[in-house]
């Protein structure tokens, strides 16, 4: 609906809401172009939760049992390592994207 106003005024949609712009790409180009975009959106997600997930197990595995790190500590350390990995996986992605 945003990129509906930079679009010639011949190709505008002009739609009033999200309804209405539902209904409308539903009737005009079918229900599976709801979908368009989504084989993207879930090889991102996939990576980022990849590099989330198994970063954060062995970042608090090496501080908690190879460092000595207390609770606190330790989690928020592989937060911050998980945090640095999931941007790091999901980042080609958001280029090609």
């Amino acid at each position: 609906m945003q990129a509906d106003s930079t679009l010639p005024a011949a190709q505008r949609r002009h739609y009033k809401n999200a309804f209405h712009a539902l209904y409308r790409i539903i009737a005009d180009e079918g229900v599976l172009a709801l979908w368009k975009g989504a084989g993207p959106t879930v090889a991102r997600a996939m990576s980022l939760n990849m590099g989330m997930l198994a970063s954060y197990d062995q970042s608090v595995e090496v501080l908690r049992d190879k460092l000595g790190a207390g609770e606190l500590s330790t989690m928020l350390g592989a937060s911050a390592v998980s945090g640095f990995f999931a941007s790091a996986c999901s980042l080609p992605f958001d280029y090609v994207k």
